[in-house]
């Protein structure tokens, strides 16, 4: 029996290497690999993957990523893909640290700052981390590798989870921040000296509302200010500087009664981040930002098809499917 042959496009022009699919070829052209080949990589693939994340494994192997952004690389279209990361046990440090080496030698990584400041390449993805809700593996382990690395960062944090008791902070986590993770695996909150050095340190610190809340189920106007103002004033306080980034929380950007992006305006923030996949651009409105959600354990290959863009064309194919069984 022949040989059962599947061809993978991957990038090869040093100079739009960072925009395609893979960090490691020089040489141009298509790579084919037999049987054999076919059955290293599977073997190097984790086995606890999600549906989803196979799916964009494949698209990026398909290379939808490598074409998207070609194509933005030809019309020198400068773009931003945020990553956001919540907390960082002890157990997912090393993968943590070898996903933010890719992105130190593959993509350009700026601060929220220089992404307002319009700071961006045009021949690169120009990458912001981000982290939500205040953990304390932040200081034990996401700012050190950070600086190690010297890769800025934005922290948003939720003030009421700041210098909890222990024995309420668990009960937090659970009720409140909703991460995914197990409790026992939660590392805790940051103590208010802990948000005052990573201030210090030179990242940026943004609002998250005062405790965490889902802003499209506040129906009063005053509860949704509260939740913005007093959050900010609580960070400036303990920081010191000026607090104007926010993140909603749960992605949560839609209240049919009360216009959030009016109240943050007002409350002084000039920008905020959703957690709806896409690329970001000049054009992007500034309190509607795109972010991908990662996390700290995240599979090399499952963060590079992230970084690329893939859960972008996964989004569209399925509001496509909708669209088609709507006309059934």
């Amino acid at each position: 029996m022949g040989r059962v042959l599947c061809t993978v496009s991957l990038p090869a022009p040093p100079e739009i290497l960072t925009l395609g699919l893979e960090d490691g070829r020089r040489n141009p052209g298509l790579t084919t690999f037999d049987n054999q080949g076919i059955m290293n990589l599977s073997k190097s693939l984790p086995t606890n993957l999600s549906r989803q994340e196979l799916f964009l494994i494949l698209l990026y192997f398909l290379g939808y990523s490598r074409i998207r952004n070609l194509f933005l690389f030809f019309h020198r279209k400068q773009v931003g893909r945020f990553l956001t990361f919540h907390d960082v046990p002890p157990s997912t440090s090393r993968q943590f640290e070898a996903n933010l080496r890719f992105l130190r030698r593959r993509t350009n990584v700026i601060s929220l700052d220089d992404f307002f400041r319009g700071q961006l390449l045009p021949k690169k993805i120009n990458t912001v981390i981000t982290f939500d809700d205040g953990y304390k593996s932040w200081v034990t382990s996401a700012v050190p590798i950070l600086r190690k690395l010297k890769l800025p960062a934005t922290f948003f944090i939720s003030s009421d989870f700041v210098g909890k008791p222990v024995e309420h902070e668990r009960q937090f986590g659970k009720s409140r921040l909703g991460v995914g993770l197990r409790t026992s695996e939660m590392t805790g909150c940051l103590e208010r000296e802990d948000v005052r050095r990573i201030a210090e340190y030179g990242f940026t610190v943004g609002g998250h509302t005062k405790s965490h809340s889902r802003l499209s189920d506040l129906q009063s106007e005053a509860r949704v200010r509260e939740e913005i103002v007093m959050d900010k004033k609580s960070l400036e306080q303990i920081t010191a500087h000026e607090v104007k980034y926010f993140a909603y929380p749960y992605g949560a950007i839609d209240n049919s009664k009360v216009n959030l992006a009016k109240i943050l305006r007002e409350a002084g923030y000039r920008g905020a981040v959703t957690t709806i996949s896409d690329f970001n651009t000049s054009s992007t409105d500034p309190y509607k930002l795109h972010r991908e959600l990662t996390r700290a354990s995240m599979s090399s290959w499952v963060f590079r098809a992230k970084v690329y863009g893939n859960t972008d064309a996964l989004r569209h194919l399925w509001r496509f499917s909708i669209k088609i069984r709507g006309r059934d």
